[in-house]
């Protein structure tokens, strides 16, 4: 699980990186990446980071 929230994470943070740059040179498409950036990938990565440490944490306590 860890590596796939690796991968997410990169992609979100390219992907974030990517829209900006479109935004500012104002090229076509930075709008909709933006946006699918912000609503969509990167609550997707705070949650799936925030479920691996609360199961990690359940672990330690169990032991």
């Amino acid at each position: 699980m860890i590596k796939s929230i690796y991968k997410l994470g990169a992609t979100t943070i390219s992907l974030l990186s990517l829209a900006l740059l479109f935004k500012i040179m104002h090229w076509a498409g930075g709008n909709i990446m933006l946006i699918v950036t912000l609503a969509g990938l990167v609550p997707l990565t705070a949650f799936m980071t925030a479920v691996h440490f609360s199961r990690q944490e359940e672990e330690e306590r169990d032991r």
